[in-house]
């Protein structure tokens, strides 16, 4: 009777382990898997269906523009992959920009800068008011040019980007705006 009592006992605590940790799984705690990215965005920030998600994700961390059809206002939101035991993104802040009487030509027209301290990346957004054609990137030792949609908004990370400048299609520099995380 003892030998089978055992078994059971550890059988059971071993199932409430593995349902404890699929609940825990579930709930974000490890991380929201990067395939999970912008569901959880569109849950957790309330994001209408209608509204277009724009990012760019690499292994240390995602960045994500939101904005609705009218695109007379905008959200940001950025997630970091912890190292360690983490299986996923962790959301680490959000916020939303207006336009004063709600149109688009009282949006900002510069690129918001935003570092990310402890990975090394630099995130670049902007929803492209101003009309940024391409990007320039200097390292020290190269230059590097990147064209871009000058009539989408963008979201970039760049890793050790060193000095970037933002053009229009006149050439004119567009100017960009350092926001802490």
């Amino acid at each position: 009777m003892k030998k089978l009592l055992f078994p059971r006992i550890a059988g059971i605590f071993l199932l409430v382990v593995v349902a404890a940790t699929a609940l825990l799984w579930a709930d974000g705690r490890f991380g929201v898997p990067k395939s999970r990215l912008e569901q959880d965005l569109r849950s957790s920030q309330h994001i209408p269906d209608n509204w277009t998600v724009v990012g760019d994700v690499t292994a240390d961390a995602a960045v994500f523009l939101f904005y609705p059809p009218e695109q007379n206002t905008y959200g940001v939101t950025v997630y970091r992959n912890k190292p360690g035991l983490s299986f996923g993104y962790f959301f680490r802040g959000s916020h939303t920009v207006a336009g004063v009487q709600g149109t688009t030509d009282e949006l900002p027209a510069e690129v918001e800068k935003i570092p990310l301290p402890g990975t090394g990346l630099t995130a670049y957004v902007s929803m492209n008011t101003a009309g940024v054609e391409r990007l320039e990137q200097n390292d020290g030792n190269t230059v590097e040019s990147h064209p871009l949609d000058d009539h989408a908004p963008f979201v970039l990370l760049l890793h050790n980007a060193g000095e970037v400048t933002f053009y229009d299609g006149d050439g004119t520099i567009v100017e960009t705006r350092t926001r802490s995380q």
